[in-house]
């Protein structure tokens, strides 16, 4: 929660949302795919995302089972996700039929699509836990709970994680910030239009805690005003999610002292041997003083809201894997409210999230060896390669550089590590225990992934470690280690495909990889060295002319406008836009090497150039259609912008794509005022 871990996307065929593109007999299938999505119609320099995007808008339906459905992102996932159906129903049906790891994966799979046992068991591997919550007086009874509620993932009060220190990232420590909200971000709960959200998030919480049993209907309505009364006042003592992007002001050293002396109302040795961790000492607190406001909160509030908030954690942590009979009361207020989604989706695809979630690396393994074997890893190392190279041509041509900090960023590019396609040494998943009780399973899977973390803390940091299982379509940037992770899951058509036009590869997934190795040099990035310490490696000079650059990226992404009174937030999205522009910049420099190396036809598609293929395989891999819900989810807490803005906002910023289509200055498509960082 709290790492500066950049990825692609906060983010799928089975679902037929899509109509078939047109067959055209003389013209390859990807020819064909790429001409019906685009709407030739529209003016590439007024509207671009219309112009590439237009014809799939208009004959593809949000699925009902999805608040938002991306052209590429979507249609890979779900892609993915029925392959590993298929193994899994296999699995399930013969668990003898291959090793241990094939047994679990069966075992947790046909507990998850078992409804009629999960309705029968309801939430009975909680209530154990949920009795000491109802046996709280005060504060003096939480410290153990919070630690045993840590384990299990519920995390009451605040976020925590586990990961490499800030300035010395060969060391394990533990990591805390502010959490404990039930809505996803504290402007649900303090702008002006939240009164009847809140009201039904409320009847929300009431409907669940009765349903497990743990209220009546006299009691659950008092349960459930208490609980959002408490986030509510809990969303006040926190600070606006843009204001946690600086590491600079988010790391702080206190160790168990610092936070005892900060947070003493709690006896965090009690907490920390209920996490399995006794000898925690080093950490750090993100905001200190948020902590402390919390827990002032915490100890101000009467044992009955504690008890109501502690149960709706409980409950509310296990999503979907709360009983079948119970999850359709969350997907009403979480899918269908918060979100804008129309109907849950099929349990197969949520069992198959969970069992990717609980057991990712040995599922990962069958999807790794028949989704991605032969030339794949050599032919992405090749292509991130090339990219990574014309980073380093390009930096001469940055006049805000100086030559010190030039050097230094060529160093940094120099020992960046990329890990593709899946981990050289898969997890072992000995100690994890599978049973016939599905949410027994889950919490089993969560002991296990906390307990494993917390045996890190003190001890030397695992580079290699991934924090993505291979069928992920997603990528990430790790600062701590310097380091990119492409999985297997995103290196799949249309991202990538050796049958497309190499323009179309370097605009997809060549834009990904240049993407990720921007993230090393964005605002957050750039504040880690070349062996991942943060420090300051800069000259003050750069320093300055970057922020001056920086700064006027967010002032181009503030004025995008998402629906009414809704606007994309420039500084929460500047991490990601100033890698989206750097990614598509040296994305477009690598191919025109490898135009200059290869003798390729003028017009890959008639009528389109290979620059402009280039740039329509770019923007259509972002095509995508959401609910408003979705929307203003996104903009309020994901520092991705919206995908409309992922295609206008940088490709307005390119002379090369200026000259690709004939983008006269002054046009929407070519602003007067252009932004460049990378």
């Amino acid at each position: 929660m709290l790492l500066v871990l950049s990825s692609l996307l906060a983010c799928p065929k089975e679902t037929a949302v899509e109509a078939a593109a047109p067959v055209t007999p003389e013209l390859p299938s990807y020819a064909t795919t790429v001409l019906a999505d685009m709407d030739p119609s529209a003016d590439a320099c007024s509207d671009f995302y219309q112009f590439a995007c237009g014809g799939w808008m208009a004959r593809t339906e949000l699925p009902a089972d999805k608040p938002s459905w991306t052209r590429s992102f979507s249609v890979i996932a779900e892609s993915n996700r029925a392959f590993l159906k298929e193994k899994l129903e296999a699995a399930a049906a013969d668990p003898s039929a291959g090793d241990e790891n094939w047994a679990k994966l069966g075992a947790a799979y046909g507990a998850c699509m078992d409804d009629e046992a999960r309705n029968a068991a309801g939430v009975g591997a909680l209530d154990a836990m949920h009795t000491q919550v109802m046996a709280l007086k005060g504060t003096a009874d939480l410290p153990a709970l919070i630690g045993q509620m840590n384990l299990i993932g519920a995390d009451p009060f605040y976020g925590n994680y586990i990961e490499g220190d800030y300035k010395d990232p060969t060391l394990t420590i533990l990591h805390m910030g502010q959490g404990g909200l039930g809505l996803p971000d504290r402007d649900y709960y303090l702008k002006d239009d939240s009164a009847e959200l809140l009201a039904s998030y409320e009847a929300t919480i009431a409907s669940l805690l009765e349903q497990a049993g743990w209220a009546d209907a006299e009691t659950a309505p008092e349960m459930a005003k208490a609980v959002v009364a408490f986030e509510t006042e809990l969303a006040k003592v926190h600070v606006p999610r843009a204001e946690l992007r600086d590491p600079t002001t988010t790391y702080h050293r206190i160790e168990r002292e610092g936070l005892v002396e900060q947070v003493g109302v709690i006896d965090w040795e009690a907490t920390f041997t209920a996490m399995g961790g006794p000898d925690i000492t080093t950490i750090n607190v993100e905001r200190p003083e948020v902590l402390a406001a919390t827990f002032k909160l915490v100890d101000e509030t009467d044992a009955a809201t504690l008890q109501a908030y502690l149960s709706w954690r409980l409950l509310s942590s296990m999503g979907s894997n709360l009983p079948p009979s119970m999850y359709g009361t969350l997907f009403d207020f979480y899918g269908k409210q918060v979100q804008g989604q129309a109907e849950p989706e099929a349990s197969w695809k949520r069992c198959v999230r969970y069992t990717d979630g609980a057991l990712g690396e040995a599922l990962g393994q069958f999807f790794v060896a028949e989704r991605f074997s032969g030339d794949s890893k050599p032919k992405a190392e090749e292509m991130i390669a090339s990219i990574q190279d014309n980073f380093e041509e390009r930096l001469p041509e940055l006049d805000w550089m100086d030559e010190d900090t030039r050097g230094a960023a060529v160093e940094k590019k120099n020992t960046l590590v990329n890990q593709i396609g899946y981990p050289d040494t898969w997890k072992d998943y000995s100690e994890l225990a599978v049973s016939q009780d599905h949410l027994a399973n889950v919490l089993a899977s969560h002991h296990f992934e906390t307990a494993e973390a917390v045996a890190r803390i003190g001890n030397p940091t695992d580079p290699k470690r991934w924090l993505m299982s291979p069928p992920t379509v997603n990528a990430y940037y790790h600062p701590l280690y310097n380091q990119m992770v492409f999985p297997a899951g995103i290196l799949q058509p249309p991202f990538y495909d050796a049958e497309f036009p190499m323009a179309m590869n370097y605009g997809a997934i060549g834009m990904v990889m240049g993407h990720e190795l921007t993230h090393g040099f964005d605002d957050q990035g750039r504040k880690f060295d070349p062996q991942g310490r943060m420090n300051e490696w800069w000259t003050p000079q750069a320093s300055e002319n970057f922020e001056g650059r920086a700064d006027c990226v967010v002032e181009q992404f503030n004025g995008f406008s998402v629906g009414e009174d809704l606007s994309v937030n420039g500084e929460l999205t500047l991490g990601e836009n100033i890698a989206d522009l750097g990614g598509l910049k040296v994305s477009f420099a690598a191919f025109q090497d490898y135009k200059a190396a290869n003798e390729l036809p003028a017009e890959p598609i008639p009528g389109i150039t290979q620059d402009q293929l280039f740039f329509l395989a770019y923007a259509q891999a972002w095509c995508t259609k959401a609910s408003p819900e979705y929307e203003k989810m996104q903009v309020l807490s994901d520092p991705h912008s919206p995908a409309r803005y992922r295609i206008q906002g940088p490709l307005a910023n390119l002379p090369e794509f200026h000259e690709a289509f004939g983008c006269e200055a002054g046009t929407p498509m070519h602003p007067e005022n252009t932004c460049e960082v990378w």
